[in-house]
């Protein structure tokens, strides 16, 4: 199915109060004082899950996560390290002691200790301006990202580094070796994809619904649409916090697990998770054709 953004003239309103009611409540809650732990938040640009400047600064989904257990751990020293994507990783391979609060929740690897689900995503989806993937719609108002995939004509863009679904991650695999594929790479990779998609230098990306809303919300633009896939339906994705596998991992993810309930119960918590997934409407089917 086809999902446009809807904004309204009180979003931004809305956003502000909420950001502003979060950060007041989160500073009233004690603060963390150092105490032979500490944890090292490692985050990249990459809003609205990190939002390192303007308007929505330190308001992304995992900003506000970090801040909120930070405040729930008074006996964990927190500190937090802005990196590439990529370079996290690297560093998680090579045992430094660093969390990562944004991933897809995996069963533990040798890279990653997964804690307990922090947030269900909306599903992952086809954005792209409507006129050129009008052609893959199909009577469900999903598009395959298979057949994308196999379009000779289409050229897909995603920030580096970025993994998916198995169930999609195959599929990007496969173009990712073709001239049809383009990595971003810096800051804001994920915004910047869209903008090319709305510049017609990349046709489209796989992506949450939230980005979109985000890129509607800092640009003014709503040309881009969000289509389900088919490979995903309308199955949700669970989020969860990756720290690197070691002992200290452990011990972080321990921590972490433990904190969690009082945060993702906190019904501002919760209303700020409810802000960046995204209001939208399902037009009706014959709308989508």
């Amino acid at each position: 199915m086809v999902l446009h953004i809807v904004e309204v003239s009180s979003v931004r309103m809305a956003a502000v109060m909420l950001l502003l009611i979060c950060a007041l409540f989160f500073s009233r809650l004690p603060q963390a004082q150092e105490n032979g732990f500490t944890i090292t938040w490692a985050i990249n640009d990459a809003p609205p899950f990190h939002i390192i400047e303007g308007e929505y600064e330190n308001s992304g989904m995992c900003d506000v996560l970090i801040d909120a257990l930070s405040a729930q751990m008074p006996e964990v020293a927190h500190e937090t390290i802005l990196m590439p994507q990529n370079r996290i990783r690297m560093l998680s391979k090579q045992k430094q002691n660093l969390c990562f609060p944004c991933l897809i929740k995996r069963e533990d690897s040798e890279v990653w200790l997964y804690t307990d689900e922090t947030v269900v995503h909306a599903p992952l989806g086809i954005i792209g301006l409507p006129d050129v993937l009008a052609p893959y719609l199909r009577a469900d108002g999903r598009i395959s990202l298979s057949d994308l995939a196999n379009a000779l004509t289409l050229r897909m863009g995603k920030p580096l580094a970025r993994r998916y679904p198995d169930v999609l991650q195959q599929y990007v695999d496969k173009v990712s070796n073709t001239s049809h594929f383009a990595e971003l790479t810096g800051e804001n990779a994920t915004v910047r994809v869209l903008e090319q998609i709305a510049l017609g230098r990349i046709d489209y990306t796989l992506e949450y619904p939230s980005i979109l809303k985000f890129h509607n919300l800092t640009q003014g633009e709503k040309a881009l649409v969000y289509y389900e896939t088919t490979e995903l339906s309308s199955k949700g994705i669970s989020g969860a916090i990756g720290c690197t596998n070691n002992a200290w991992g452990e011990e972080a993810v321990s921590r972490i697990n433990k904190a969690l309930p009082v945060i993702l119960s906190s019904p501002i918590y919760q209303k700020q998770e409810q802000f960046w997934h995204a209001n939208v409407v399902v037009p009706d089917k014959s709308a989508t054709r």
